[in-house]
């Protein structure tokens, strides 16, 4: 990258850092604005010189050609490296650096809201975080650690419906457990809420806190030791997944990853009757669209509820052919 653009992108992540964008934003609009002005070196594009054409032409290149390997980008990560572009753009904007934004007025690719495939069912998640708490039957003393950390998160987890990233930036003291509260800081969009801890995860924390995290803590560095799981994000969600995948294929489930508990969360409130709006506010949606994904049903659901209500459908005691026909 050329001294101009390194001199834009530090100047626009100090602007976003003063705006109160949290850590993990900060590294993804570094990844994704660096994309687009990798691109318009290549192409010999000065930023100034950038209109409707050359950001569609973006655009397309993404489309076709973004990613290194050869695979296409999967439309909601186009859509995702567009829109950092289009908040760039709108930084030089503010700035008197150029006189238009053309990613805010071209016509982006359409995000897609979908659930993540193969979402485990309620006693798929239970036998899951059972399996879990066996931990102190790893072999070694380092496994063991590492999976009781990850049976405390995962609980955490599925319990409040927080990202992986807001678990990560947790302190002891966001917890109140007299009234089984929990502030999360920062979370996505720089927004700060409540979540409230079921019974079992306050008591699982509590152990945590009270009684494991000491011992835990000979592992951490100075710098993060303030945080509740010692770890920043970057690495956190890393290890947390290896964990994971580890556990899934074990008991023959399909990939549990951190940012499923999240989704599974409102999946399984909205299976068991919770109003959509209450889920909203669980998951702290700013918008509704976003909490609407759940109401999805997958095909296997259908297909139970059409056995079940349609009035057609075969019954076990019933005779195929009623005496009114025998006659």
């Amino acid at each position: 990258m050329n001294d101009k653009n390194k001199r834009l992108l530090k100047e626009y992540l100090e602007d976003a850092h003063m705006r109160g964008a949290t850590e993990q934003s900060l590294s993804g609009c570094k990844n994704r604005v660096s994309k687009v002005l990798r691109y318009l070196e290549e192409q010999d594009i000065d930023i100034t010189y950038v209109r409707m054409k050359e950001a569609t032409a973006y655009q397309g290149w993404l489309i076709e050609t973004g990613r290194k390997d050869g695979k296409r980008y999967a439309v909601n990560t186009v859509h995702a490296y567009v829109k950092a572009a289009a908040i760039f753009f709108e930084f030089l904007k503010r700035s008197n650096k150029i006189q238009s934004n053309p990613f805010k007025e071209m016509k982006r690719v359409r995000e897609e809201k979908k659930l993540p495939r193969n979402l485990l069912k309620e006693k798929e998640i239970n036998r899951f975080l059972v399996e879990l708490t066996k931990w102190n039957e790893c072999v070694g003393l380092k496994k063991q650690k590492r999976m009781y950390v990850t049976h405390v998160v995962a609980e955490l987890l599925y319990a409040t419906g927080i990202r992986i990233s807001e678990a990560a930036g947790l302190a002891a003291g966001d917890i109140d457990f007299r009234r089984s509260l929990l502030t999360v800081r920062e979370g996505k969009g720089g927004l700060s809420r409540v979540c409230f801890l079921n019974e079992y995860a306050k008591e699982v924390l509590g152990v945590y806190v009270n009684e494991m995290r000491d011992i835990l803590a000979n592992e951490w560095n100075e710098r993060n030791s303030m945080l509740l799981f010692g770890v920043k994000w970057q690495s956190f969600g890393k290890i947390m997944n290896r964990k994971l995948k580890a556990v899934s294929e074990k008991l023959k489930l399909p990939q549990v990853t951190n940012h499923m508990f999240r989704h599974m969360v409102g999946y399984h409130l909205l299976r068991s009757g919770c109003p959509i709006r209450h889920i909203q506010e669980i998951l702290g949606h700013k918008a509704i669209k976003n909490t609407e994904i759940y109401t999805k049903v997958d095909k296997e659901d259908l297909k139970v509820i059409l056995d079940t209500y349609h009035p057609r459908s075969f019954k076990r005691n019933t005779p195929t052919v009623s005496k009114q026909n025998e006659r």
